[in-house]
C-alpha cells in the first residue's frame, strides 16, 4: 500500500469535507493531505491508519517512503530547472553571437 491508496483507503468512498469533521481535522488541510500538497501530521496519520484499518507503524513507513519520494524529486526538478536556466543562458548566447539580421 503506498500513500495514495492509504487515502483512498481511510476515506471509504466518502467526502474530504464528512471524514473532516468525523476526524476532527480541519476540512483544507484533509483536503491537501488527499491531494498530496501536504503530508499528515502524526495524528492525522494515525488517524488515517486507524480508519484505513492498518497499523500506526505501517503508517508511518509509509509516510516515511513518501516523504523520501518527495525529497527525491524536489532535488530532480531543482536539477532540471538548473539545466534549464543554463540552457537559456546558452542560447542566449548563441543567438546574440551568431544573429545574421
Amino acid at each position: 500500500m503506498n500513500y495514495s491508496e492509504l487515502i483512498e483507503r481511510a476515506l471509504g468512498g466518502e467526502s474530504v469535507n464528512k471524514k473532516a469533521k468525523e476526524w476532527g481535522i480541519p476540512q483544507p488541510t484533509l483536503d491537501r493531505y488527499v491531494k498530496g500538497k501536504t503530508l499528515p501530521d502524526f495524528e492525522a496519520a494515525l488517524t488515517m491508519a486507524n480508519a484505513a484499518g492498518i497499523g500506526i507503524e505501517q503508517a508511518v513507513k509509509m509516510l516515511a517512503k513518501e516523504e523520501r519520494l518527495r525529497k527525491q524529486n524536489a532535488k530532480k526538478i531543482a536539477a532540471a530547472e538548473k539545466i534549464k536556466t543554463n540552457f537559456n543562458a546558452l542560447a542566449s548566447y548563441v543567438r546574440a553571437r551568431f544573429s545574421y539580421s
